[in-house]
């Protein structure tokens, strides 16, 4: 995929520090939908913890309900890496300092 046509941009600020955006409408639609998929599973917990009291039942779909929501975090992140152009701020300030100092005349 050329990166005129992906959907998100990365940007990398350190090792494990990012932020990923939608970059056009494409990202958007896809930003929504992914999050609209999110809503039946929600409701559902929502809809069995108002009905269920607590004990053992309840702490094992409390229990389901956090290891989905970790899965779906980590599934979105990593779909939307493969489609994002990646920018890394480190690369750029190096870029940036080493313009810098030519200008400057390398002092």
């Amino acid at each position: 995929m050329r990166d005129e046509d992906k959907p998100f941009i990365l940007t990398r600020y350190g090792r494990w520090s990012f932020k990923i955006a939608p970059r056009n409408a494409k990202g958007w639609r896809q930003t929504l939908i992914w999050m609209a998929l999110l809503a039946p599973i929600t409701g559902g917990f929502v809809w069995f913890a108002s009905n269920t009291p607590e004990g053992p039942a309840f702490n094992l779909r409390l229990a389901l309900y956090l290891v989905a929501m970790v899965a779906w975090g980590t599934g979105g992140t990593m779909w939307m890496k493969a489609r994002a152009e990646i920018v890394d701020i480190e690369e750029l300030l190096k870029l940036k300092r080493e313009a810098d100092a030519k200008r400057r005349g390398g002092r």
